[in-house]
């Protein structure tokens, strides 16, 4: 759960992903995605006060965060004072304190943040130096590395803070399977059980519609049956999810939801009603995508958990592990790093420690600039793989086209800055569930991983109703922009064919997000 207050110390005239308390008096606000973590304050009489006695106060987020918002009746209020902003275009935003007349700029870039459709990182550039705000994030090692607006030329941005995502900032989630193992493990599953007969069932126990589409798109295109949902407004304008949904339910494959949808399932009811097909009953196995419950596990496991007679569970991660967040941060080398989240079961003060030697003063290795390459499908690992591989090129990676200057002596101060901590910060509650492994497991793909754990947690998702480098054309002003017509939610993260891949006061918070094989083993 994000623990984020909403302002940086560089820019405190704009808020992020927070619409209360001081952040009122915001010039600016901006929007990393959809979830109710995120969005304290969005659509409270005070802010619509504040928009109502304004002409120049905007909110900024990508198109598809735009188009998820507006399909709430319960934000439509924004819908004049939403500005999208495409995925890494400069764009150049005004600051007007409407008072004294105070005018500043900033660059503002969007860069792809891994966590979910229409989830993005901030990038801000001004005159008190270039910051990142990460929001919710999910960057495979090495995804830095190819991030050209993360450049400046042939070198890394001077960074001068970075805002966190630390919800598995902690060496014993040292590393977590990637989003293409769960979904390895996933597809042999659902084709092992719907091959049976017609009348064989998957009910995929996603807490949200929304979050999950990685798994809903790649489940379709694989076994050519659409998923089953409850509605499906919320893609009306996205054809690439649209597509592989229903609201029909007859299909093998379910994401239909319930509030009592637990109990529905133990009476072989789906959450939808259905218990039959032409009167013949249905054979249904439940698969609940988590990440905290595998954090209990003390032994060896796979990435896919018999739990009961017809339940799995199937490690699924929003957030980068601690390893993926040492690599990013060991690449573009910031002076301060700010922790958004305090992992469970440890403090502010203990996060600070571990990411103190991850910062400029303490790193002697020279980020590589590595442009993306031509991407590909998956290749599956070898057996005896022993870590997470980065298979995003046919062959291993060039060599590095670009190579960071070194930086100056003057940008590398010995001091690490102890960012403020917030007060009374949220705790959260980890559940003790008892596993059964499955019998006669196989593993085709042996990997060992350290346990993990997932601030998309069981009782999260419920949803209810940069200056511009020098070959760069420069930024774009908001009122120059043109928004696309169909937002691309494939940029937010990656698809199938790459292996690092990984509505709404009510939409989720980013807190959790038989003789079958299944892939990939972690500990």
């Amino acid at each position: 759960m994000s623990s984020f207050q909403g302002q940086m110390a560089e820019y405190p005239t704009i808020s992020i992903d927070r619409f209360d308390r001081e952040n009122l008096r915001a010039r600016a606000y901006f929007l990393s995605h959809c979830h109710k973590d995120h969005m304290k304050g969005l659509r409270a009489p005070a802010l619509k006060r504040r928009l109502e006695c304004s002409l120049k106060v905007h909110l900024y987020c990508s198109p598809v965060t735009k188009e998820l918002l507006l399909t709430s009746p319960k934000y439509r209020f924004w819908e004049k004072r939403i500005i999208s902003i495409e995925i890494e275009t400069p764009t150049q935003i005004p600051l007007v304190d409407e008072a004294s007349g105070e005018k500043e700029e900033i660059v503002v870039t969007l860069l792809p943040a891994g966590h979910c459709p229409g989830s993005v990182m901030f990038l801000f550039q001004g005159n008190n130096g270039t910051v990142l705000y990460t929001g919710d994030f999910r960057l495979a090692k090495g995804e830095a590395a190819r991030m050209e607006l993360l450049h400046y030329g042939d070198r890394v941005q001077d960074i001068q803070s970075v805002y966190l995502d630390t919800t598995f900032c902690d060496p014993k989630f040292y590393q977590i399977p990637s989003r293409a193992e769960c979904l390895s493990g996933i597809l042999e599953l659902v084709r092992g059980w719907i091959s049976r007969s017609p009348y064989h069932v998957v009910w995929l126990n996603c807490k949200a519609a929304y979050g999950y589409e990685y798994l809903f798109t790649n489940l379709s295109e694989e076994f050519g049956l659409q998923v089953h949902v409850d509605k499906l407004d919320m893609f009306r304008n996205m054809p690439d999810i649209l597509h592989h949904l229903t609201t029909d339910r007859a299909t093998q494959i379910h994401a239909c939801r319930h509030p009592k949808a637990e109990e529905y399932f133990q009476w072989n009811r789906l959450p939808c009603g259905v218990t039959s097909k032409n009167r013949i009953p249905l054979h249904t196995i439940s698969i609940k995508p988590s990440t905290m419950w595998f954090g209990e596990r003390t032994r060896k496991t796979n990435v896919i958990v018999r739990t009961g007679e017809s339940s799995y569970r199937a490690c699924f991660s929003f957030h980068s592990s601690y390893s993926e967040i040492q690599d990013f941060l060991s690449y573009i080398c910031p002076v301060n790093v700010y922790p958004n989240v305090i992992p469970i079961g440890t403090t502010m003060d203990k996060v600070i420690e571990i990411l103190k030697p991850l910062c400029r003063s303490s790193q002697s290795i020279e980020p590589k600039y590595k442009p993306l390459g031509k991407l590909k499908r998956a290749r599956t690992a070898p057996l005896d793989s022993e870590e997470e591989e980065d298979d995003l090129f046919d062959d291993p990676l060039p060599v590095p086209l670009r190579h960071k200057v070194p930086n100056q002596q003057t940008l590398h101060p010995e001091v690490f800055p102890v960012p403020a901590v917030s007060q009374n910060q949220p705790q959260k509650l980890t559940q003790s569930t008892e596993c059964f492994k499955v019998e006669n497991m196989q593993t085709s793909l042996r990997t060992n991983f350290i346990d993990c754990e997932e601030s998309n947690s069981e009782s999260e998702e419920e949803l209810q109703v940069p200056a511009s480098s020098p070959a760069d054309p420069g930024p774009v002003t908001h009122q120059q922009k043109a928004e696309a017509e169909v937002p691309q939610w494939e940029v937010f993260f990656k698809r199938k064919d790459d292996i690092t891949d990984e509505g709404l006061e009510n939409l989720p918070s980013s807190t959790e997000g038989g003789g079958l094989s299944v892939t990939k083993a972690f500990k």
